[in-house]
């Protein structure tokens, strides 16, 4: 008797829930504004390895004469050898079996990365480069309230054509809202903040 009571209260639930999610009329629009930001961060990886010295004249023999070398012509190029990082896990990933280092490298200013990815240098392998936005929180919140109004004029249009009329905002959700999250390469597009917005329809 009591399985059979709980089984009848879980169908009045679903019911009850059914009943809600049929009732409810929303219509589901995007809204994107790009990010434009004065300051930028640049990021890139540099492998320093002795794999690498089959072709290399008077190749370093240490990881730490390889690293004087390496750091001596940072100097030379003006680079701030503070904004290395080691990460000797992120070498070991890489399945080279001699040893060596992964240096990690972030500035805002570009000249600077220029410099170091145009070390050329045997045993020393730099990586890709990529950039992103920095902004603040109160441009965060200026670009949300232009990707809102682009949303609901798209909702507008699309309830028009369909014969509704939009109502308040059922829900709104977003993973850009973190402007600063997003890496790219610097010969791609620009970062957009995106949003979805569901509307409620009037009855």
């Amino acid at each position: 008797m009591k399985h059979f009571i709980i089984v009848v209260l879980l169908c009045i639930s679903t019911f009850g829930i059914s009943q809600n999610a049929t009732t409810e009329r929303t219509i589901t629009t995007y809204g994107s504004v790009v990010i434009e930001s004065n300051e930028l961060l640049y990021k890139t990886d540099v492998t320093l390895s002795l794999e690498n010295n089959y072709y290399a004249e008077n190749p370093c023999t240490t990881l730490e004469e390889l690293k004087e070398k390496y750091f001596k012509e940072v100097k030379n190029r003006g680079v701030d050898i503070t904004k290395f990082v080691q990460d000797d896990m992120a070498y070991s990933a890489t399945g080279y079996r001699n040893d060596g280092t992964t240096l990690h490298f972030e500035t805002k200013d570009k000249e600077e990365m220029l410099s170091v990815v145009q070390i050329k240098m045997a045993q020393v392998m730099p990586s890709y480069v990529q950039v992103k936005n920095i902004i603040s929180k109160d441009e965060v919140k200026k670009l949300a309230k232009e990707a809102i109004e682009e949303a609901r004029k798209n909702a507008e249009l699309l309830a028009e054509v369909s014969g509704e009329k939009i109502d308040k905002i059922h829900s709104i959700n977003s993973y850009d809202l973190d402007g600063n999250s997003y890496w790219r390469s610097p010969s791609s597009g620009p970062s957009y903040l995106r949003l979805t917005v569901i509307y409620a329809l009037k009855d």
